[in-house]
């Protein structure tokens, strides 16, 4: 937006940040199923593993590899839709973990997953004629600005990342929190991205209109 490519920051870049949202689902799924194999764990168990673990990544991975696409960047608001339903289930899903066994890391991981969900929604739906008929301009949350919400993802997924690296007892669950906690904060980053362009499209269309106005 106005500034020389050359000159953005890889995490300026929502290209780059959708690709290493992409390299790191790949790299999670890929470790966390070669260390359920190196430490011997069944083929059940690892089936197990890929439902209940791995699906939601590679759920999330469908919805950054169809951006790469053209069709995908023509549905982008029904793929936008998608996501925040993956999140909405997650978050319950979530929810229901915390309330058969209550830890501090299972709910820092809730309240991530909360945050993900409410930014997502007064972010993707920004563009779109749902944010007027949910009235999503008058809700409380959308007072948080953009940083804000980034600030938060990533404060919660590095106080997250600390208990767990305290909690875990291997190398293995150490390399996946390092990496879960990454994950969350590119996600972040993204919505992020996105939340700024929307701004800045909305601040020169103020600028159009104040000026014919005054023609």
């Amino acid at each position: 937006m106005n500034k020389d490519k050359s000159k953005i920051m890889w995490y300026d870049n929502a290209n780059v940040i959708i690709n290493l949202i992409i390299g790191l689902i790949l790299l999670i799924i890929l470790l966390s199923q070669s260390f359920a194999i190196n430490n011997n764990l069944s083929s059940i168990t690892i089936v197990r593993d890929i439902i209940n673990h791995n699906i939601n990544y590679l759920l999330v991975l469908v919805y950054f590899v169809a951006l790469k696409f053209r069709s995908g960047k023509k549905y982008f608001n029904y793929l936008n839709i998608f996501l925040v339903v993956l999140y909405l289930i997650l978050t319950i899903t979530s929810c229901l973990s915390v309330f058969q066994a209550i830890t501090i890391p299972s709910v820092i991981s809730l309240c991530i997953k909360i945050v993900i969900l409410l930014y997502l929604i007064h972010t993707m739906f920004r563009d779109t004629r749902y944010f007027n008929e949910f009235k999503l301009c008058t809700s409380p949350f959308n007072e948080l600005s953009n940083e804000n919400y980034l600030s938060i993802l990533v404060v919660l997924s590095c106080i997250l990342l600390a208990f767990n690296l305290i909690m875990v007892t291997d190398f293995d669950g150490a390399v996946i929190s390092i990496l879960d906690a990454f994950y969350v904060m590119l996600i972040a980053r993204y919505i992020y991205l996105y939340r700024e362009y929307l701004e800045f499209k909305t601040m020169v269309k103020l600028k159009e209109a104040s000026k014919e106005e005054e023609a």
